[in-house]
């Protein structure tokens, strides 16, 4: 019987390797745990940016998207970390992770808005009332732009003006006390809103007054208020789109 070319036995020593290899490394593939779901505010369900996910040495970082996904992570119990920016609550839970998909949802916890020093509002009137804007500003007096949605409660003073902008006295008292708080995803700065509808504020529109505004907000860190004084007691006309 003639012997295999030494470099035919290799190759076939070689193609044998490969299919051994490949074949383990399906099995293993096939055998390992994907964990995938969600994370998300607590409250208000929005992404939340630079959260980083660990489990088993594996990491992933979330900036745009509330979902995730993990692979490659072997069957048994594994420690899941999760680590948000300030403002949000560290997150830690243990898992048993099978093979195939491991979903798991994770709706995090608001602690608070981070060096958050004030407040600044806006007014904006339409056919239906007034939407109060409220901006968080930090210690260098800069609009906060990512914040967590936090119990909070919306207070108002509104006076009708006398006078202009810059030279006016507060007149008769139009309404004082909460209005309705709302979260709006889409705000780049104010995401906290209030709201008051016109059936509640003695006005006539053809009067074309203005008001001044004193707005009180309250969270579990502190109390911050602000001034407007070029609140709308009418509703503002709509430029028509071309």
């Amino acid at each position: 019987m003639k012997r295999l070319p030494l470099y035919i036995a290799l190759a076939i020593i070689g193609v044998a390797l490969v299919i051994v290899i490949v074949s383990f490394t399906t099995l293993s593939a096939s055998r390992s745990g994907i964990v995938e779901g969600k994370i998300f505010d607590e409250l208000s369900g929005d992404p939340v940016r630079g959260v980083r996910i660990v489990i088993d040495g594996r990491s992933t970082v979330l900036y745009h998207t509330t979902e995730y996904q993990l692979t490659k992570i072997p069957p048994g119990e594994w420690t899941m970390q999760v680590s948000p920016p300030a403002g949000w609550l560290k997150f830690t839970k243990t898992l048993k992770v099978k093979s195939g998909k491991n979903t798991i949802n994770i709706p995090l916890k608001g602690d608070k808005v981070p060096d958050l020093t004030g407040i600044i509002c806006f007014t904006d009137s339409d056919e239906k009332g007034i939407t109060i804007e409220v901006r968080y500003v930090d210690s260098k007096g800069i609009g906060m732009t990512e914040f967590p949605r936090l119990p909070v409660k919306i207070e108002i003073t509104l006076w009708e003006r006398i006078g202009e902008e810059d030279n006016y006295k507060k007149g008769r008292k139009l309404f004082e006390g909460p209005v309705e708080e709302f979260w709006d995803s889409k705000a780049y700065l104010a995401k906290n809103k209030g709201f008051i509808s016109w059936d509640k504020i003695p006005v006539r529109f053809k009067e074309k007054k203005y008001g001044v505004m004193e707005v009180r907000v309250h969270l579990k860190q502190g109390d911050f208020k602000d001034t407007v004084d070029d609140v709308q007691l009418f509703p503002a006309k709509k430029e028509a789109s071309k």
